[in-house]
């Protein structure tokens, strides 16, 4: 397989360089569409996603994992150059802030650039790029995780960082994980930290809201956090619209 593709990389090239310069006969070309259209269905037509910095994978003792979810290859898909991929191996290393990708044929792992993706989907989740705007109220370009979508947006950018610590005579390096969650109304982002914050994002309904919250039996502790953020956010736009 590796050997076929070799070639067909080869005389696709060959190809590419020449075609300018060179006048080919009707069979010649038509060798060249048979051996490009080989490429493509032998790389499902994702060759040019598979172009990139080779993924090097942490060498030193972890506590804890930098990558979202899970460490492991899952199916998921990228909105890249504007162009979607999907049925993609791959996984989010959050620590670094690298969408990773795998081959299909040998599992090299390839980090894509993170300036020509728009968007990506693993573990159902779906995270978009959004760039620094002062008057959005936005302070951090990145990835954010939408985890409601509507006429207002709840978002949360995740974040791990890395923490040496020394344990029985070893350095351990141990990740921490903060999650930073926004809500997107009217055109700025509003950072929100506790139930203050979200009545202050949603003072005209906060009646209404806090009366549904009552009867959902849901409450902004530490462990129910988000999930009573994304019930709160669907809550409002449902009084709202």
């Amino acid at each position: 397989m590796n050997k076929f593709l070799l070639v067909i990389c080869t005389f696709f090239l060959f190809s590419k360089s020449f075609s300018q310069s060179v006048n080919f006969d009707s069979a010649t070309s038509l060798q060249i569409k048979n051996a490009v259209d080989a490429y493509d269905h032998f790389t499902d037509g994702n060759a040019a996603i598979y172009n990139g910095q080779e993924y090097i994978y942490y060498s030193f003792l972890m506590e804890g994992d930098p990558y979202f979810i899970t460490g492991n290859l899952t199916i998921g898909w990228v909105k890249y150059k504007n162009r979607m991929y999907d049925s993609l191996l791959m996984l989010y290393d959050v620590a670094r802030n690298m969408v990773v990708i795998a081959s299909q044929y040998n599992l090299k792992k390839i980090a894509l650039e993170n300036d020509f993706i728009d968007s990506f989907h693993l573990s159902g989740h779906t995270f978009i790029a959004l760039k620094e705007d002062h008057q959005q109220n936005l302070y951090n370009s990145g990835y954010y995780d939408l985890l409601y979508n509507g006429h207002v947006q709840l978002l949360a950018r995740r974040i791990k960082t890395l923490n040496p610590t020394i344990k029985v005579s070893a350095v351990v390096t141990v990740f921490l994980t903060k999650d930073h969650f926004y809500i997107f109304k009217d055109g700025i982002y509003y950072l929100v930290s506790n139930k203050k914050d979200v009545f202050k994002v949603f003072q005209d309904k906060n009646h209404e809201l806090k009366k549904r919250l009552r009867k959902e039996h849901l409450k902004f502790r530490r462990k129910t956090f988000e999930n009573t953020l994304v019930q709160s956010v669907a809550f409002y736009d449902q009084l709202t619209h």
